[in-house]
């Protein structure tokens, strides 16, 4: 039996199928469960493809 893959920032586990990849493209899972704070935020200080706003 191969392991479920978890969410990259809570770790909870993901149903297939339902969940999104992260949006600086560096390919994590994220959950989709309606939590706060969001998933996707948490991730983005964790993402090594994270571009702040206004940064050069």
């Amino acid at each position: 039996m191969t392991a479920r893959p978890r969410c990259a920032a809570c770790d909870r586990t993901l149903p297939k199928g339902r969940y999104r990849l992260c949006f600086g493209g560096c390919g994590a899972r994220l959950c989709r469960k309606p939590h706060i704070p969001h998933c996707t935020d948490v991730h983005a200080g964790q993402c090594p493809n994270y571009q702040p706003q206004g940064a050069s």
